[in-house]
């Protein structure tokens, strides 16, 4: 007789097969999404260092020279235009471009239009007030001239407003809306993660489209070949971060200012002012 000494070997079910791969699965899209959020975290850190950095040599630059400088443009070298200042007939080249880090000194990525990068090579966005006849931005190269000094820290009106939502108006926070600082000289704008996208398409809701703007600066083409999208108002947004992907939830724009009385005691520290 036949004998079957043949002993079943023991093993995996396909159901219990489909199970372990689906906690593989689980686990390693755990394991990516928490890699990814923590680059995400070190790249807006790194930016944040980086527009302190920015906002240091603005206040140094207005201790040294009695004034801020204006905004560069994509034919502009990376350097304020007109370099040396507006003055009271000619107002900066563009109020709303870009850092001038080739003017400030700023270490760091710049692109083929020598426009400062952020973390997501990104160009730096840069507004500046031109209340007062271009006063902030306006050497003190002789008595009268029309700077910050001539006008007098009494009389400077700063236009520029940060609200913490889209408040729909170009120069104030509409009803409703926070006012987190009412005249600031300057606002530097890191368009965050998504900045690029908005290169080719608007922003995707209307709190980044304060920052982003919608005036395009004329392209280079020798350079980069982009037109790029700046503010067109003198009103800005700044509020929590959120990586909610909805038309009224992302938001990861990064901006600074500072209060114009902390750029006078700056200057008349440095003797600029009186």
């Amino acid at each position: 007789m036949f004998v079957n000494n043949y002993k079943k070997q023991p093993g995996f079910t396909l159901i219990e097969i489909a199970v372990v791969l689906v906690l593989v699965g689980l686990l390693l899209g755990s394991f990516i999404g928490s890699v990814t959020q923590r680059i995400e975290t070190s790249q807006r850190e790194n930016t944040k260092k980086q527009l302190a950095d920015i906002k240091t040599a603005l206040l140094g630059f207005a201790s040294a020279r009695g004034r801020l400088p204006c905004p560069t443009t994509t034919t502009g070298n990376g350097n304020e235009q007109p370099v040396g200042g507006s003055t009271l007939v000619t107002p900066c080249t563009l109020q709303h471009g870009f850092i001038p880090g080739k003017t400030l000194g700023v270490i760091g990525t710049y692109n083929r239009d020598n426009l400062l990068e952020d973390v997501w090579g990104n160009p730096i966005r840069y507004s500046v007030t031109t209340n007062n006849n271009n006063a902030f931005t306006t050497a003190y190269t002789v008595p009268f001239a029309g700077g910050i000094k001539d006008v007098g820290m009494a009389n400077l009106q700063p236009d520029l407003v940060i609200c913490d939502a889209d408040s729909g108006l170009n120069s104030v926070c509409s009803a409703g809306v926070k006012t987190i600082i009412l005249g600031t000289p300057f606002v530097v704008i890191s368009l965050g993660k998504d900045g690029s996208d908005f290169v080719t398409n608007l922003a995707p809701n209307s709190d980044q489209g304060e920052n982003s703007g919608e005036a395009a600066v004329a392209a280079n083409a020798g350079g980069e070949n982009v037109a790029y999208t700046v503010g067109s108002g003198n009103a800005f947004v700044s509020k929590t971060y959120s990586s909610v992907d909805s038309a009224a939830g992302l938001f990861d724009d990064l901006i600074i200012w500072e209060s114009p009385y902390i750029i006078y005691s700056r200057m008349m520290e440095a003797g600029q002012l009186p």
